[in-house]
Parts: structure tokens; sequence; C-alpha cells
């Protein structure tokens, strides 16, 4: 009965909490859990960030301002180490990017199953409670840094982004020849060029919403597994001594799991925020005559 209470708890913690336009059509339809917790962490972000500021002091930093001051000297010098030029605006991206990941994966160290009860005392019957477990939130912060990424070639190097767009790989070499056939060899590799071009573009946002997404997803189900198979459903499954053992064991892998995904979330975090750093850097890169 425990296992098969839990399987059912699984397929249902799998599911969001979400609002639809239209039935027939998975796409309209916007998950209520994902905004909700997104806009308690914003929130929250930037409530400690006024808090922070009334409190800060001249001198040698102490307490939270030591923290933090910790935290932004070690952005500040991932930027600068990976930046070419100085662009107010990276800096405190980067910042932005890696704290608010951090905080959404933060909250898959709760229990499997507490937001997905705490929600059903409220009358829902599906809350998923780690936004970043949400495709539609790493996709959109990728999507972001990506416009981001278009906006400074453009406006940094016009010609050179659309030259690389149709001529690269294969059509600059064959258009600086001086026969005529060749020349028109390169014309009609165009096409190729572009949708090469696009692929390898698009990968950048695909690459770095589904590392997120599928990092943080699987972390979720293997919380489930370890719930599911190791710990007891009732207190009387719990009196005998094999659950007791049960129990016991379920508690451990969960302690040390919960330890290891603590670090995998960091790590995402970081891995998001230094490669959207990287992306805007190559933008920023002089071309090459």
């Amino acid at each position: 009965m425990a296992e098969q209470s839990h399987s059912g708890g699984i397929a249902e913690h799998l599911q969001y909490w979400s609002y639809s336009f239209d039935d027939s059509n998975p796409f309209m339809q916007i998950h209520l859990d994902t905004m909700l917790l997104t806009l308690f962490i914003a929130t929250g972000m930037i409530s400690f960030a006024i808090w922070l500021r009334g409190k800060l002091v001249a001198g040698a930093p102490t307490g939270v301002q030591n923290f933090m001051e910790s935290v932004i000297d070690f952005i500040n010098q991932t930027v600068k180490d990976n930046f070419p030029v100085y662009n107010p605006l990276v800096a405190p991206l980067a910042m932005t990017i890696f704290v608010f990941i951090l905080m959404c994966n933060s909250l898959d160290i709760l229990p499997a199953y507490l937001m997905h009860h705490v929600a059903g005392a409220f009358g829902l019957h599906t809350f998923r409670q780690v936004p970043t477990n949400d495709l539609n939130l790493p996709a959109a912060m990728a999507v972001s840094v990506f416009l981001l990424v278009l906006y400074y070639e453009f406006k940094l190097k016009p010609g050179h982004f659309v030259k690389e767009l149709l001529l690269q790989p294969f059509a600059s070499l064959l258009l600086d020849s001086k026969n005529p056939v060749v020349k028109l060899l390169g014309v009609l590799l165009i096409p190729l060029n572009l949708t090469l071009k696009l692929i390898e573009e698009l990968a950048k946002p695909l690459s770095l919403s589904f590392r997120l997404f599928g990092n943080m997803f699987a972390g979720e189900v293997i919380f489930l597994l370890i719930a599911s198979l190791l710990l007891s459903d009732s207190f009387s499954d719990i009196a005998s001594a094999g659950g007791i053992v049960s129990e016991g064991m379920g508690l451990l892998v969960g302690l040390g799991w919960s330890l290891f995904h603590m670090f995998i979330g960091l790590l995402q975090a970081f891995i998001f925020m230094i490669l959207s750093v990287v992306y805007l850097s190559i933008a920023h890169q002089p071309a090459e005559h």
C-alpha cells in the first residue's frame, strides 16, 4: 500500500498548478506555481537588497555585509577574468542570475512532498516547489540572455555579424577567389552557411535552458524515488523493525542526496552565470579584419 500510495504521489507531484486558456492546446497555459514562487523569490531579493542598503557601514564590514561583499568580489573577479571590456550591465546581471537561480534551486532542499501537502491544505491538488524544474523558467532566462547577446552583436559590429551569418564557414573563402565559377559556388553556399550559423546560435539558449532544467528535474525525481522506496507511508509501518531500518536508511540516503544536490544547485547557478558572461563576451569581442 505504501509503495502504491507513493507511486501515485510521484505522478501527482510532477504535475503543475496551472491555468489553461485552451484545454485542447497544452502550450496555452500558465504554471501558477512557478509564477508564484519566482515572484516570491524576486520580492525577497529586492527586499533583502533594500534592507542591506540601510545597514551598510563604512570601514571594515561585518556579518551579512561582509558576506555579500565577498560574493560581489567573487562575481566581479569572475566577470573581469572572462569579459574583455568594461560594461556596467554585465556584473550586476551576472550577480542577479547567480543569486536568483541559486535561490530557486535551494527550494529543492525542502522535504520531497512538503510543498505538495501544504498546497493540498489550501485545496490545491498539484504544486511544484522548485521553479527551475519547470522548463519555461530556464528557457525564459536563456532567451533573455540570447536576445541581449544579439543586441550587442548588432550594436557593436552589425556588418561583421551579418557577414558571419551569411559567409561563414565556407562562402567567405570562395568569395575571395578570382575565379567566377568559384565565386558563384560561394554564393550558392550562403543558405548552407546561414543554416549552420543559425543552428550554432540557437544552440546557446537551448544548452543553457536544458542543462539547468535537466539537472534540477532529475534531482527532484531522485528525491521522490528515495521517499517512495525507503520512507514509510504510515506510523503502523514504522512500528516494525524493518520499518525502523527502512526509515533510518531513507533519512540517511535522503540527507546525503540533499547535501549533494545542494552542491549541484550551486554549480548549475554558477554554470548558467559564467556561460551568460562568456556569450556576452563573445558579442563584445572586436571584429577581426
